[in-house]
């Protein structure tokens, strides 16, 4: 049965007037569940078999530019003679002068199939559904849209030991839920209430709220409902226990195929938001968690007092043990006989090196400590200060209910890295509030954010569209290598010298000269760094510089 009988018999009928005497086209697929029959009169016959949205609904014809699988050229300019709904069936039936067309549209059996005149099955759309078998008819219903006032009053009468629920659903064919929960608003009556104990004004009530009913599905009129301003239902009454609820409007139309076109319209509108917005989130939720877990780790690795304790520990029992290590050793396990517990250390070796050199390797390991300590200090701020920027866009997107403003923010994470883009994007079309992500960020002292470019036009980007003029543009001299912006959120607000100092560090570790022990590092207002005319991006000439000396300082 089909759980919307009412609102399919509306449309064939409403269809049908339409259709009749036309020609048939040769009829065509271009997109899965979905027969196109084109018509003489410039209109498409569409006819999905969707399990998910099935319909059929008459549309302006169009030229469909995609590539087209043909169906069913016997019937190629057949006149359309008829067209009816199979009883209390969502079952539709076209017959044409040779041949008669039935599209079904309940489970398992969603498909269209071709009838010749003798009943020989000659083609169907869909490979794998078969035809359904015969059924018997259902025994004396009776149907809202064609009510008979006395016969509702004799039923009433001899059923009165059931509740109205159990009345309604035996004697009422295709009859959902729907239309059952609008009946019991409109009669103010309780699902369980005992026929037995209704009253006859009561049962009057009854008979008039059914012949209302009735008379609306056939004025011809529908209705579609919103919740939200989301699209909720299409129906072919006035649902009235629906707009009780402030957050429901609805809109009413005189044609039904005119409703569920909109309905399709919005509900595809309503799905492709769902899919950006769910896309959105995923990636928002993928960067969330990597900032997680690597926050995580450091926290993890975060006391390197102790780790250098047990480093320089390692190394000197590999010293102290050091003829009882077999060369080549990969690891080994040395009892700790600086400990009253003397237990045992593991410790990994590279076998291609001497145990002195091994051991000298964990005593250098966490020689500069306090260098480890600001590294440590920056990823984590880097990392807290992301993770906060990724749960305050996480935010806006749960409040993103309509598609420009999610297309718009779609292509902010584009521009962020965090959705793939489009190869030919051109960089320089990216807003320049949004550029920040197109290069490296670290944050120094919880407050200063440093800006890395990553190769020539990158530097080109970060310097000459995204920089404000007062900002701090530093570069290592004479080197080859990334430009460093320190950007100042107003142009009187001076970061400390030690936070100059840690920039310009990091310039040195973004050259050429990274693995010098000191590099002249130069520094001054991004205002006075311009382009060298036709020299490759990136390369610029400067003034009003000055240098620091800096040892560099790489942040992984």
């Amino acid at each position: 049965m089909h759980k919307n009988f009412f609102l399919f018999e509306q449309l064939i009928r409403e269809i049908k007037a339409q259709i009749l005497g036309k020609h048939i086209g040769l009829p065509f697929t271009f997109q899965k569940d979905e027969l196109i029959f084109p018509l003489d009169d410039q209109q498409f016959l569409r006819i999905s078999v969707s399990a998910d949205h099935p319909y059929i609904l008459l549309s302006p014809a169009k030229h469909i530019r995609q590539p087209v699988l043909e169906f069913f050229p016997e019937t190629e300019g057949q006149p359309i003679l008829d067209m009816r709904l199979k009883s209390f069936d969502k079952h539709a039936i076209i017959e044409l002068n040779d041949f008669r067309l039935e599209a079904l549209f309940y489970a398992p059996y969603y498909n269209v199939f071709l009838f010749t005149p003798d009943d020989r099955l000659k083609a169907q759309f869909k490979d794998k559904n078969e035809y359904p078998p015969a059924e018997e008819p259902p025994a004396s219903p009776l149907i809202l849209s064609d009510l008979s006032p006395a016969e509702v009053q004799t039923r009433l009468q001899s059923e009165s030991q059931k509740t109205l629920q159990s009345f309604f659903k035996k004697n009422f064919i295709a009859l959902n839920n729907v239309l059952l929960n609008e009946i019991f608003y409109r009669l103010d009556m309780p699902k369980e209430q005992m026929i037995s104990r209704i009253s006859p004004a009561q049962k009057d009530k009854i008979t008039k709220t059914l012949v209302q009913i009735s008379d609306e599905l056939n004025d011809e009129k529908s209705y579609l409902y919103f919740r939200n301003e989301h699209i909720e239902r299409i129906a072919v009454l006035r649902l009235t226990y629906l707009e009780t609820d402030s957050a429901v409007r609805f809109r009413s139309f005189d044609s039904l195929n005119a409703a569920l076109s909109a309905f399709y319209r919005e509900l595809t509108f309503k799905q492709e938001i769902g899919k950006l917005k769910n896309l959105c989130l995923q990636a928002l939720q993928k960067r969330w968690k990597y900032l997680e877990n690597s926050l995580k780790k450091l926290e993890q690795s975060a006391d390197l007092e102790a780790r250098k304790q047990e480093a320089e520990l390692k190394g000197n029992l590999l010293l102290t043990f050091k003829t009882q290590i077999p060369k080549g050793a990969k690891e080994v396990e040395l009892e700790n006989i600086f400990s009253d517990k003397h237990e045992t250390v593991k410790i990994k070796l590279n076998p291609a090196k001497s145990v002195t050199d091994n051991a000298q390797k964990y005593f250098n390991k966490f020689k500069r400590l306090n260098e480890e300590k600001r590294l440590h200090q920056i990823r984590r701020d880097t990392y807290q200060k992301e993770l906060a920027e990724i749960e305050v866009l996480m935010a806006q997107l749960e409040k993103i209910n309509d598609l420009p403003r999610l297309k718009k923010f779609a292509q902010k994470l584009k521009e962020m890295k965090l959705l793939q883009k489009a190869p030919d994007e051109n960089p320089h079309k990216i807003p320049a509030a949004n550029l920040k992500y197109s290069f490296r960020r670290l944050i120094l002292d919880k407050k200063w954010d440093v800006y890395i470019g990553k190769d020539g036009p990158n530097n080109d980007l970060l310097t000459f569209r995204f920089a404000n003029k007062w900002d701090i543009w530093l570069h290592a001299q004479g080197v080859p290598g990334s430009h460093v912006i320190i950007h100042l959120p107003k142009r009187d607000q001076m970061p400390p010298r030690h936070v100059i100092e840690q920039a310009a560090q990091i310039a040195a570790a973004n050259s050429k000269a990274r693995h010098a022990s000191t590099v002249p590092v130069i520094y001054t207002q991004a205002r006075y760094v311009s382009r060298i005319r036709k020299a490759p991006p990136g390369t610029v000439k400067v003034q009003n510089e000055k240098v620091l000396f800096v040892k560099p300082m790489e942040v992984k």
